[in-house]
């Protein structure tokens, strides 16, 4: 299991790309997610490639609005979770999916804990 775990991590980091977006920049203006929010966000790991958040939303609680970088994130339990008057995400445990930067603040309108795994990647460029 961490064997596949660890080719999964690896095959994200190469498929991530360094373009810069629109939603980039409008990210970058917002706190990340550990300034805006280090109840629910925990550093699990840091080097100069990626920064690894563990996210824990607890039935009912939200986030304020922050920024990720580029990221994919790993459930770690099954999660319902709403951003504003947007549609209800639902996600199983075990799933994984990777996106661009971006700013949100979730809402757990689940009934129980929501938890994953996030890897942000930096710019590698800077990371030189």
């Amino acid at each position: 299991m961490n064997l596949r775990i660890g080719l999964v991590m690896i095959a994200l980091v190469l498929a991530v790309s360094g373009t810069a977006s629109t939603a980039q920049t409008t990210a970058q203006r917002l706190p990340d997610a550990i300034t805006a929010d280090s109840k629910h966000y925990k550093v699990e790991f840091e080097n100069d490639i990626v920064r690894v958040l563990r996210v824990r939303l607890d039935a009912g609680d939200s986030t304020p609005r922050h920024a990720h970088s580029a990221y994919c994130a790993i459930e770690i339990s099954d999660s319902s979770l709403k951003e504003g008057d947007g549609p209800t995400s639902e996600s199983k445990a075990g799933e994984v999916f990777c996106g661009n930067a971006t700013s949100h603040s979730p809402k757990n309108v689940g009934k129980a804990l929501a938890e994953s795994i996030v890897v942000e990647f930096k710019n590698r460029q800077n990371a030189r």
